[in-house]
């Protein structure tokens, strides 16, 4: 579209509303998916590769969704493909300075909604055309900007109510670094390949998550200057961690994600050994017992989660980790492996166990404490295993990888107090009779869409039992 043109939003609104019906569900009856509401409209926002401001004033009027309370309840449309793509996020922050009319439905507005606004195919950011959008309240991408600004960069840092994309920026100045730092939202600048420590410091005085995912290396300085950034960071493309530059990034108060280490030296373990918080190493695939031994001195959240195998001497070391795991083991994991992984001390996720043996059933049960244990990706489970499972008396039990619930597996399951089934789609009227009887503290299928009206008036009863949202209920209310 060329800036001069005038934005032609009759034609872009009925695109998505004649391919899109708004009152229509997700599901043809032959069960096939008719196309997303939020999808098709993302698909025609981005097709903008050019904006003056009036047309940028009118996106964000024509995407503000303030939000009123009408009779104690909030009011909302959930049919609206833009309030869809919020996927529910409802801010109380205040509104913007009046954008177009102000209408007493503005002036009367609680919040908002955090509606997504993708532009990401915008070539240019005018400073006018910034000033608007910064107007926007909810997630801002504009993906495709190479280069802004130290005034641009301003108006951005005012953005408010969702996160601020600027995935293709190359090249940011000190003044633009600390403009943008002052964003109250996550921000995401995940092509930007190095840092100076000007850069750095100034970074580290935003409050929110921080995506910096294309830093290949990171100097002592910079990560030194990162370690005061008060929200989660994101350094997912730093592959090569030395010992340096660890031990002042365990020094960062909120969530590390490292996600692209996949090698981690025994001196950059022990720099981390001393960190407290959560620490996401997902990309480690072997980790030696002297790793195994600094690691397990972490304390806080700790993600393992693509290891390929572990030895029996780092399983004996993350048994005494204290603080949730979660870890990728196998199906031919030992039991004597089991054992020390199950005598861990907080929540476990055990990810990588297709299947669950008698035997192995029997240690899981045993985990002590009242933390938790997660198998979701436990996709085949024995009436028998599930009945030793049922024992378990170490806090919630996630099971959410499960897509299948036969009587006899159901009856066994329905023992746990503390159960999830996320997983469940779809149960028979017998299935749902079993559920029903759930006693403990909760029972939890917040997917299940398949179910006659009988037996969705059994599970509905129970105050136990987690149902999916209202809308989704009507929906399952009205299968037969």
């Amino acid at each position: 579209m060329a800036p001069h043109e005038p934005l032609d939003w009759k034609n872009l609104f009925e695109k998505v509303h004649k391919h899109v019906p708004l009152a229509t569900p997700t599901a043809k009856p032959d069960g096939t998916a008719k196309p997303d509401r939020a999808a098709t409209l993302r698909a025609e926002t981005g097709r903008l590769t050019h904006l003056d401001a009036e047309a940028a004033r009118q996106i964000v009027s024509r995407f503000a969704r303030p939000v009123n309370v009408v009779n104690g309840e909030a009011d909302y449309n959930l049919a609206d493909p833009i309030v869809a793509t919020s996927h529910g996020r409802l801010s109380v922050d205040p509104l913007p300075p009046p954008v177009g009319d102000l209408s007493s439905a503005n002036r009367e507005a609680i919040g908002h909604y955090g509606v997504h606004l993708y532009l990401d195919g915008l070539l240019h950011l005018p400073l006018s055309v910034a000033r608007e959008l910064s107007r926007h309240r909810g997630h801002l991408y504009l993906d495709a900007i190479r280069t802004i600004t130290d005034a641009v960069a301003a108006e951005l840092g005012q953005h408010r109510g969702g996160g601020l994309s600027l995935n293709n920026l190359r090249h940011l100045s000190t003044a633009a670094s600390r403009s943008l730092a002052q964003h109250a939202g996550e921000l995401s600048l995940d092509r930007i390949p190095s840092l100076n420590p000007c850069h750095a410091i100034e970074l580290s005085q935003h409050a929110s998550s921080l995506y910096l995912g294309q830093l290949a290396g990171l100097s002592s300085l910079c990560a030194a200057a990162l370690a005061q950034h008060r929200g989660t960071l994101f350094l997912n493309g730093l592959a090569d961690l030395s010992g340096p530059v660890a031990r002042h990034l365990a020094r960062h108060a909120g969530e590390l994600h490292l996600h692209a280490v996949s090698m981690l030296s025994e001196e950059a373990a022990e720099a981390l050994s001393l960190r407290q918080g959560y620490l996401c190493l997902k990309g480690v695939c072997q980790l030696p017992s002297p790793q195994a031994k600094w690691l397990c001195l972490h304390r806080g959240p700790l993600f393992l989660g693509g290891l390929f195998a572990i030895n029996d001497a780092a399983a004996d070391w993350l048994g005494t980790h204290v603080g949730s795991l979660e870890i990728r083991v196998s199906d031919t994991i030992t039991h004597d492996q089991l054992i020390q992984l199950t005598k861990h001390k907080g929540p476990l996720r055990l990810n990588g166990l297709h299947t669950l043996s008698v035997e192995q059933a029997r240690i899981v049960a045993a985990q002590n404490g009242f933390a938790g244990l997660t198998l979701n990706d436990l996709k085949h489970l024995s009436p028998a295993a599930a009945g030793i499972l049922s024992r378990h008396a170490g806090g919630g039990l996630w099971l959410d990888g499960l897509t299948n619930l036969s009587e006899e597996l159901a009856s066994q399951l329905v023992k746990h107090p503390l159960l999830s089934l996320n997983g469940i789609e779809s149960v028979s009227d017998s299935v749902a009779r079993i559920l029903s009887t759930h006693v403990g503290g909760t029972l939890s299928l917040r997917k299940l869409r398949g179910v006659s009206d009988a037996g969705f008036r059994q599970l509905c009863g129970h105050p136990d039992i987690e149902l999916p949202t209202p809308s989704s209920r009507t929906i399952v209310a009205n299968r037969r």
